[in-house]
């Protein structure tokens, strides 16, 4: 049986040309609905982080008190995603699709491999992402994993599978998560799917290779050879070497 392949979005699928669209429209959100003057601070450790972990992260250090973070947390999500829309254009000139991006997916779209998403991304800021992108017709948004589903990336895996089994019934699929940093690995780790590094984002081939990834990619620009690593795993559980 085929694989359910999660992706991570930035640094996997997409990157930013440099415009920073995202990250400011997130920080200009926090403020907002903080009410909070002068400059906030981005974690520059925030790969593989959800959106809310980092937004808890922002809201700490610049000493904003629990209680206030909660709320500012409960309404940041509506005012990111009302930023993000009214920059939709700047948004679209700002995402470049990764090389081999597009050609894996729709290999595996064409083999009938389902595909979604497993993101610290709130859902409806992935959802935006991939449009913009142009990557959207390609994955199961309604079976992903996102950071507004738990703001602790490891408990991410889990989601996917209740969501298989409501619509399957059984659980009769192997996961795959495909992503670009450490935290990636501990999350597929955590849920008991196959980890598949990408060295496509900030961190380098050996930083990921010290986590164990089941599998370790330079990059996604052999289709082959990325649909083969993904695929073998179709119906075995035993772990693939590092390639």
């Amino acid at each position: 049986m085929l694989p359910v392949v999660l992706w991570d979005i930035d640094g996997t699928l997409v990157r930013s040309r440099g415009g920073r669209v995202s990250v400011t429209a997130f920080l200009n959100a926090l403020r907002q609905v903080g009410h909070i003057e002068g400059d906030l601070p981005y974690p520059k450790d925030a790969g593989g982080k959800t959106d809310q972990q980092i937004a808890l992260e922002v809201l700490a250090a610049a000493e904003i008190a629990e209680a206030h973070a909660a709320e500012v947390l409960s309404r940041f999500g509506t005012v990111y995603l009302s930023m993000l829309e009214a920059q939709r254009e700047l948004l679209v000139g700002d995402l470049r699709v990764l090389p081999g991006v597009e050609a894996v997916l729709h290999s595996l779209q064409t083999l009938g491999v389902t595909q979604s998403l497993l993101t610290g991304n709130l859902q409806p800021i992935a959802r935006l992402k991939l449009a913009c992108a142009g990557l959207d017709g390609y994955v199961d948004f309604d079976l992903g994993a996102y950071g507004s589903d738990n703001r602790d990336r490891t408990c991410l895996v889990p989601v996917t599978r209740e969501r298989l089994r409501q619509r399957n019934g059984l659980e009769l699929n192997s996961i795959v998560v495909v992503g670009d940093t450490p935290r990636d690995i501990a999350c597929a780790r955590a849920g008991g799917a196959h980890a598949i590094a990408v060295a496509t984002g900030n961190y380098t081939r050996a930083e990921l290779e010290a986590h164990q990834p089941d599998t370790l990619l330079d990059d996604l620009q052999d289709t082959e050879a990325v649909v083969d690593a993904l695929l073998r795993y179709s119906k075995s559980e035993q772990h693939a070497p590092i390639v």
